[in-house]
């Protein structure tokens, strides 16, 4: 049974259970008050009876009721059915010809009211007996009447309650199945693009968003975003391995033929050494590729553990190390004391050494190279800047890109992964930050990273 169908039984049921509780109250209510009114009307008759007989102080007798025998007759003609009874029981006047409706109980016994069923129809008696002023009993009026109205009544009450119930049955019924099947309908479209997805591995097909805002645009939205990110974790898999495979190609050719060169018997020591470091070389820095297209190949938290790092002293640190190694460049720092971020410090280190060596590597001897760091708002804002080749503009919205090196990059320095820029926007952006850069060809280049500052 479908999960729609199952809905729709659910509300149909609990609807049938409260119309059932409701109908059950309302037919007991109603039937109280038609025969509470029923026993007021006989009570009311009666009481009329024992005015139309008159006051007296002995008991009910054939002549008192002969006294009376005018104003019961026109009573008789008003009301329905009553007897007027001795001490004894006997009927002293009856205002029907043929026998009784019932049992005529003694005027001691005082049933009060008393329902009985003759002819498969319901007869309701009152006995009201006449007391003294002795208490002693005189006589008794009764008085009854059919129930045959009421009953009717009562049957027509029921018959509109059970039609009206199956109507509102049948509705809620055919409502709550179209209902559910609307209210289900994401979930289908859901359950069919993810067979889809499953059979032919196909991720860039997305779930239209219902118009209407709800539970079931809240589903479809992180269906899609959760598609969308299968899909950029397989896109960013599958560029991980094209990238190692081509990248890793070079230092592998390299050891192969070191090994092949170190398998001949007449090679010198010396050579032999050279070999071997070349090798050694060459496995270091597939270790540190490796480890670069790893951290690019993680998403957001995961790429990096977060506690609070103080950056200005982090960039103090790297600008100091490399100070020592500037090679005839003028190294220049302005850095904001107490400006602290939430993030891997290994990282945010690693971000301002690649910016660093960026600048370095492409400014000649005697170019300077500045470091800044201030506060910007909210903001942390680095800068590096140097007065070095420049990039064209041509080339600049590549820089971050994976593996791009520049033409004027390439030829004046040959090696190089070209993964540093593209690790400087992925530390960035993995820690709420980002990154821009602008240059002039022949006068240099600045980065600028902006990074959200930890509130101390």
């Amino acid at each position: 049974m479908s999960l729609r169908l199952r809905l729709a039984l659910l509300y149909t049921l609990l609807l049938a259970g409260v119309l059932a509780v409701f109908g059950a109250l309302t037919f007991v209510l109603v039937s109280k008050r038609l025969y509470a009114a029923v026993d007021e009307g006989l009570r009311a008759e009666a009481e009329a009876v024992e005015q139309a007989i008159g006051p007296g102080d002995g008991p009910l007798t054939s002549q008192r009721v002969l006294e009376s025998f005018q104003r019961l007759s026109q009573l008789a003609n008003e009301l329905a059915t009553f007897y007027v009874l001795d001490p004894s029981g006997q009927v002293l006047y009856s205002s029907v010809r043929g026998p009784a409706l019932a049992p005529l109980p003694r005027p001691q016994e005082m049933p009060g009211y008393v329902t009985y069923r003759s002819h498969g129809q319901g007869i309701r008696l009152y006995l009201d007996p006449v007391v003294g002023e002795d208490g002693q009993v005189l006589g008794a009026v009764e008085v009854g009447q059919s129930l045959r109205a009421t009953d009717g009544a009562l049957s027509e009450i029921r018959n509109v309650i059970a039609l009206g119930g199956a109507v509102a049955l049948a509705l809620t019924a055919g409502s709550s199945y179209l209902l559910a099947g609307r209210a289900l309908a994401p979930v289908r479209r859901l359950a069919a693009l993810a067979r889809y997805i499953e059979r032919t591995g196909d991720f860039r097909r997305r779930l239209p968003e219902p118009a209407t805002r709800g539970e079931p645009k809240e589903l479809v939205s992180t269906f899609n975003a959760m598609i969308e990110r299968v899909e950029r974790t397989l896109r960013l898999q599958a560029a991980f391995l094209a990238d190692s495979s081509h990248e890793l190609r070079r230092p592998l050719t390299v050891i192969r033929t070191d090994i092949d060169v170190l398998r001949s018997d007449s090679l010198p020591p010396e050579e032999q050494r050279a070999c071997l470091d070349e090798m050694a070389a060459e496995a270091e820095a597939m270790g540190r590729l490796i480890a670069d297209l790893l951290f690019l190949s993680r998403e957001g938290e995961q790429a990096i553990e977060r506690e609070p790092v103080d950056l200005s002293d982090l960039c103090r640190e790297v600008v100091d190390r490399y100070r020592e190694q500037a090679d005839g460049h003028v190294l220049v720092a302005d850095i904001e004391d107490g400006l602290w971020a939430s993030g891997d410090r290994q990282r945010l280190a690693q971000m301002l050494t690649n910016l660093l060596e960026n600048a370095l590597d492409y400014t000649p001897a005697g170019g300077e190279v500045c470091v800044s760091l201030s506060r910007s708002g909210a903001w942390a804002e680095l800068r590096v800047s140097d007065t070095g080749i420049g990039i064209p503009p041509e080339e600049l919205p590549q820089v971050f890109d994976r593996f791009f090196r520049g033409r004027e990059a390439r030829a004046m320095r040959p090696q190089g992964s070209g993964l540093g820029l593209a690790i400087v926007r992925h530390v960035a952006e993995v820690h709420g930050g980002e990154v821009r850069a602008e240059s002039e060809p022949g006068r240099g280049t600045t980065f600028t990273v902006r990074l959200p500052l930890l509130a101390r």
